[in-house]
């Protein structure tokens, strides 16, 4: 549980740094398994399972541990408005949040630039911080 009576919020160049470091600590890995998978099955659809392995995985991470491995290699968490982890359901919420996110040219991304408390618009949808542990 996080205090939320005074929070440090994640602003937008920690959490690119961060989602830097998902994409070496997940994104490449993945990447290599569909490339294997694909080159020796012939079967593209294999790819898909991997996709589908990666948001499972990173919904996990985001309900249960409180962020990517990024995330914690940095010291943030992300939380509810009571400062606990948000659960299977509200990661799920928020993944969607990303995907819309990307949907509308990032500008869900850049939010983060903006907002008083550092929220992008998968953490409004959701009602998650980025919090500084």
């Amino acid at each position: 549980m996080i205090n939320m009576k005074q929070p440090v919020y994640g602003g937008f160049w920690i959490r690119f740094v961060a989602a830097f470091l998902d994409s070496l600590i997940i994104g490449i890995p993945a990447g290599i398994i569909q490339f294997v998978l694909v080159y020796f099955t012939g079967m593209r659809s294999l790819s898909y399972l991997v996709s589908l392995a990666m948001a499972v995985l990173v919904i996990y991470l985001d309900g249960i541990k409180g962020g990517t491995p990024g995330k914690l290699i940095l010291g943030m968490r992300i939380v509810n408005e009571k400062g606990e982890f948000i659960g299977i359901p509200m990661a799920i919420l928020r993944y969607i949040g990303k995907i819309l996110s990307t949907l509308i040219l990032f500008i869900g991304y850049f939010m983060i630039g903006w907002d008083v408390r550092k929220q992008g618009l998968h953490d409004k949808i959701a009602k998650t911080y980025v919090v500084k542990v």
